[in-house]
């Protein structure tokens, strides 16, 4: 049986917790409970197998087994790339990170902006300072704006310039080029057989 399964056995008498102890909460608890001995409650927590206990809100957190406080370190131990945060909060698992607000994301194991984008910490280029991804997101759509307006732009004035119709002087000029019309293209009425053709009036 686990420490934290002795845990629960120890201290059967559950209560609900309160809106105040679950602030006082780690995010990296696996599980936790609040109950009440000799009269007083008492908040529990399990973080990565070890049973942790406290008092509530104002008072430390400390190891079951030995009853020491545990400090900062033991709070945020799964928490990588912890020494790149600045005003780390040990138990929300936020602070900030070359000025943006971060939060430590325990699903995915690191450390995510308030959008949910992952922050990169190890960058090559100071010039590839991790920017506000709607920041980026924007310079991309306006880049593919002015793009397509330049395009459009260009193809409009084609067009134009193909259905514009030809100017007067070159459809007078083309008019006295054409070849005049031959009479033996013109038909000719047909003639009956055998008839003498009609006279012709004087």
């Amino acid at each position: 049986m686990s420490e934290w399964e002795n845990c629960t056995k120890r201290f059967p008498f559950r209560t609900s917790i309160t809106e105040p102890e679950r602030e006082y909460l780690s995010i990296a608890f696996k599980d936790y409970f609040v109950a009440t001995e000799q009269g007083q409650r008492f908040i529990f927590g399990n973080l990565g197998g070890t049973p942790l206990w406290s008092a509530g809100p104002g008072h430390p957190w400390r190891d079951l087994e030995d009853n020491d406080p545990v400090g900062d370190e033991f709070l945020t131990a799964q928490f990588l790339d912890k020494e790149h945060i600045d005003n780390l909060h040990p138990l929300k698992g936020t602070g900030q990170y070359q000025g943006k607000e971060v939060k430590y994301s325990i699903p995915r194991n690191c450390w995510v902006y308030l959008n949910n984008r992952t922050v990169h910490f190890h960058r090559t280029s100071t010039s590839e300072t991790p920017e506000s991804p709607t920041d980026d997101d924007t310079a991309q759509v306006k880049e593919i704006l002015e793009k397509t307006e330049t395009t459009v732009a260009s193809a409009i004035q084609k067009l134009q310039a193909i259905s514009q119709p030809a100017s007067p002087a070159i459809r007078a000029g083309s008019s006295r080029t054409q070849a005049p019309v031959q009479a033996s293209s013109l038909p000719t009425p047909p003639v009956s057989k055998g008839k003498a053709p009609a006279p012709v009036p004087p």
